[in-house]
């Protein structure tokens, strides 16, 4: 297994999951001054952001599930 490849990994879902909470948070902001537009604008963003966290951690899984099936 690829312990580069899967620090590097990390460190990218760390950088989205981060995102995705600046995110989050200021959709909740936008929401409460009922700024309809700008909080859909943001929630699809979010949504385009978890997108790429899962097919990280879909990246993580294969590669795991490859080590294994080694066994």
């Amino acid at each position: 297994m690829d312990h580069k490849q899967l620090e590097q990994l990390g460190n990218e879902l760390r950088g989205v999951g981060h995102k995705r909470r600046e995110l989050v948070e200021q959709i909740y902001q936008e929401v409460k001054e009922g700024d309809g537009k700008s909080s859909k604008e943001l929630y699809e963003e979010l949504s385009t952001i978890s997108d790429q966290a899962i097919a990280i951690m879909e990246r993580q899984k294969q590669m795991f599930d490859e080590e294994v099936s080694k066994m």
